[in-house]
């Protein structure tokens, strides 16, 4: 059940991105973080009083911290998105969200078979095979590559933050995470003189409000994935989210897959099938 989590989340939080990506094009990086997180925000405040069984302070501090990581994340992610190949931003990114969780994993104590961390390596392969892109990518500049680290160092602090919670209290902690970044993201866009809310002529609402739908579903899910399993199997499963954002663009946009990219999803089912048998 853990593993089947965490695939969704990983297939959630790829079309998310996949949406935010597309309005990062057309519109400031901050708006739509900030109405995507109050979408979220508001979704899983109307499931929480019927899901979790307590209410802990300890829990929703927990989901604040990782609220103000994921911000950073997502912010830098949907930027570097914007501005840069995804060919250099996915891999980065990915591979980041994946390697502090499953270190702080093992740092913590989690005992991992043979096989699952051979699982775990297989994992993180076919993560930067699946987000190459075909052609040469041109030069690509300190500063993004600076900015895909960042964006993959928020999320596996995010990842690692909402793993301290409890089962009992789920989605509590998502709905702290969301009012903290959703706070952050709009206080920030007061004091550069920006709006919050989406301009119609800009064509980006249907796509933020798709990221926010899908980036909140895919957190419910690791959420669940991480109360019942072991953060550093869930983080690296859940870090195959780049193979749903490429499955989308082509079947979207249009855009060819390399073979590169064809073999990275075949790894990715090989590296699957090892965490779950390990």
């Amino acid at each position: 059940m853990t593993a089947l989590f965490a695939l969704a989340s990983a297939a959630l939080f790829g079309t998310g991105d996949f949406f935010g990506g597309r309005a990062a094009r057309r519109t400031s990086v901050l708006t739509i973080v900030a109405a995507s997180h109050v979408i979220g925000l508001g979704l899983i405040i109307l499931v929480a009083p019927f899901m979790a069984d307590t209410f802990t302070i300890h829990d929703f501090l927990m989901g604040g911290l990782a609220g103000a990581l994921g911000c950073v994340g997502t912010a830098c992610l949907y930027h570097s998105l914007g501005r840069g190949p995804m060919a250099v931003v996915a891999p980065i990114t990915a591979v980041g969200s994946a390697a502090f969780p499953v270190l702080w994993g093992i740092v913590s104590g989690e005992q991992l078979s043979t096989l699952s961390l051979a699982g775990i390596l297989v994992g993180l392969v076919a993560i930067v095979l699946v987000s190459s892109t075909p052609g040469h990518v041109g030069k690509v500049s300190r500063g993004l590559v600076l900015e895909a680290m960042l964006a993959g160092a928020g999320f596996g602090g995010f990842m690692i933050a909402i793993g301290e919670t409890t089962s009992t209290t789920t989605p509590w902690p998502l709905a702290a995470a969301r009012i903290v970044s959703a706070g952050l993201a709009v206080i920030l866009i007061m004091r550069t003189g920006g709006s919050p809310i989406p301009r119609r002529s800009d064509g980006t609402l249907g796509a933020i409000v798709a990221a926010g739908v899908f980036d909140m579903a895919g957190n419910v899910t690791f959420l669940l994935a991480v109360n019942h399993g072991r953060l550093s199997l869930t983080a690296a499963i859940s870090a195959l989210y780049p193979a749903m954002t490429v499955l989308l663009a082509r079947t979207v946009l249009g855009e060819r897959m390399s073979a590169t990219q064809i073999v990275g999803m075949v790894v990715a089912v090989g590296g699957v099938g090892l965490m779950v048998g390990g």
